[in-house]
């Protein structure tokens, strides 16, 4: 009787090739995780810096009123020098009825701080704010402010028939530079899903390191029905971070959604810091996303995320 034969050699291969997708995707969350602590320390230390600059008024750039500058762009300080003010009422009785008759009269490469004062109402409006039109404020009452609201989303049509698609589809869009709102109730920024099975809240596309783009929701809702991810990897880099916000049960228990590329588990930035509500439980959590420390979470939380030392400015001076 002839002795039976072992096919052994498979294994080694196999457990091989196991070790090897063990190490590489070691080593991506090792690259990820040195990119972010040098992210986070240039970003800690510009903050700094930029602190100090303000802090300590430059004698050689002085402004239009003969004041020393606190390093704020020079273009911005010329704009605020020369400030426009309209009104926008739906009852007609100001300058404008609405917003975009507001808008499509500024300027081509507008120069001055141009606020508009948005009386209380609903504006049932699509905005946009292209890049040749920069310095406009959008200013409302602290005590009734003006509430801004759509409903189109990426795969509403266009007058052609054809869908929107996801850029085309905000209620309000900004491209100009210098942008600010104060006091003004954007609708449905309160993130209320309509979802019938399963959705994603945000789809981040940052598919470089060297880009500095990213989503940080502070102080939000997360409400509505069916199921949805708090985000999905759009990017390889694809960054989102939730901090201080509710987040209803309809988030799924997983959070966090890799669009079916697990290379991208070792490269995306998903994380949650102090928030609250059922949806906020972290068990269940992809184990490639993040809890946040007190550290990790302040570039998110501080305006100096978008460093605004340099730009953002009281909209009421």
């Amino acid at each position: 009787m002839a002795p039976k034969k072992h096919q052994i050699f498979p294994l080694f291969p196999l457990f091989f090739l196991s070790l090897l997708q063990h190490i590489i995707i070691t080593r991506g969350y090792a690259t990820s995780q040195q990119e972010y602590e040098k992210w986070l320390l240039w970003n800690v230390q510009n903050h700094h810096l930029r602190r100090l600059a303000l802090a300590n008024p430059q004698p050689n750039a002085a402004g239009a009123s003969g004041a020393p500058s606190k390093t704020l762009d020079v273009r911005l300080e010329n704009a605020e020098t020369n400030k426009v003010r309209w009104t926008v009422n739906l009852n007609g009785t100001g300058d404008y009825k609405t917003i975009t008759e507001a808008i499509d009269s500024v300027p081509i490469r507008n120069t001055r701080r141009l606020i508009l004062h948005i009386m209380p109402g609903v504006y049932r409006e699509k905005i946009h704010i292209p890049k040749t039109k920069p310095f406009i404020t959008f200013m409302g009452d602290p005590d009734n402010p003006p509430i801004i609201t759509g409903n189109d989303s990426a795969s509403s049509t266009r007058g052609d028939g054809k869908p929107l698609s996801t850029f085309q589809s905000a209620t309000v869009a900004v491209d100009a530079d210098y942008f600010i709102a104060s006091n003004i109730i954007f609708e449905n920024c309160t993130l209320n899903s309509v979802a019938k099975k399963v959705a994603s809240v945000t789809a981040q596309k940052r598919s470089k390191t060297s880009m500095s783009s990213g989503f940080s929701f502070k102080d939000c809702k997360v409400t509505g029905s069916g199921k949805v991810y708090l985000g999905r990897a759009w990017g390889d880099y694809s960054r989102v971070v939730y901090s201080f916000s509710f987040l209803d049960k309809l988030v799924n228990p997983l959070g966090w959604n890799d669009w079916g590329k697990s290379n991208r588990d070792s490269m995306v930035y998903y994380g949650e810091y102090k928030c609250i509500g059922p949806g906020s439980n972290i068990t269940g959590r992809v184990p490639w996303s993040r809890v946040l420390t007190d550290k990790e979470a302040q570039p998110f939380i501080g305006t100096y995320y978008i460093e605004a030392d340099t730009w953002l400015i009281s909209p009421s001076t």
